[in-house]
């Protein structure tokens, strides 16, 4: 049975907190999270879907081994989500390992990967023939090229990944207090 203690109004069990251990402001903060992880994943297994199935594509072997990793992806950013209402301290760790698998976005030659769930506000470099500044802002997207020579050299930074990771890491402080 987990030892209890009441500090600051709030029930504290030395187990992992859930949402209802936490203050208000870091409880609004984690609710905020999860509906923005699980939108985010939601967003990613729609906007997928839509494109394997309008007709636009036909769909081949490699590209429906893409899309399955791509859906495990976008269903690891939902299960974050719901981590973070059951079991605030794990939900924000698994929440940071999504949020990192966003951070840097690459093509290089054959070889390329993107995830978003969620937003991503962006820049990068283009190295193809000379070295281009650029902006990007995408909704939950994910690219993954791997033997296909897509002739681009580019990586980018996603900003609102790199944000995120920070402020999880501020709240996983306040948690562990």
């Amino acid at each position: 049975m987990p030892l209890q203690d009441y500090k600051r109004g709030i029930l504290i069990s030395s187990s992992s907190p859930t949402i209802q251990a936490v203050d208000n402001k870091t409880k609004k903060q984690l609710k905020a999270l999860a509906i923005y992880q699980i939108m985010g994943g939601l967003l990613g297994i729609t906007l997928m879907l839509w494109i394997l199935f309008s007709g636009g594509i036909s769909i081949t072997q490699p590209i429906l081994r893409a899309s399955i990793f791509a859906a495990g992806l976008y269903i690891f950013s939902i299960l974050c989500g719901r981590l973070l209402f059951r079991n605030a301290r794990r939900g924000l760790s698994f929440s940071i390992v999504n949020q990192i698998l966003q951070v840097v976005y690459f093509t290089f030659g054959s070889y390329g990967f993107q995830y978003v769930s969620g937003l991503r506000i962006g820049f990068g470099f283009d190295m193809v023939g000379s070295w281009t500044f650029k902006f990007r802002v995408a909704l939950s997207s994910f690219q993954f090229d791997f033997g296909t020579d897509t002739g681009q050299k580019f990586i980018g930074l996603n900003l609102v990944a790199l944000f995120l990771i920070f402020w999880m890491e501020s709240m996983l402080e306040k948690i562990k207090e």
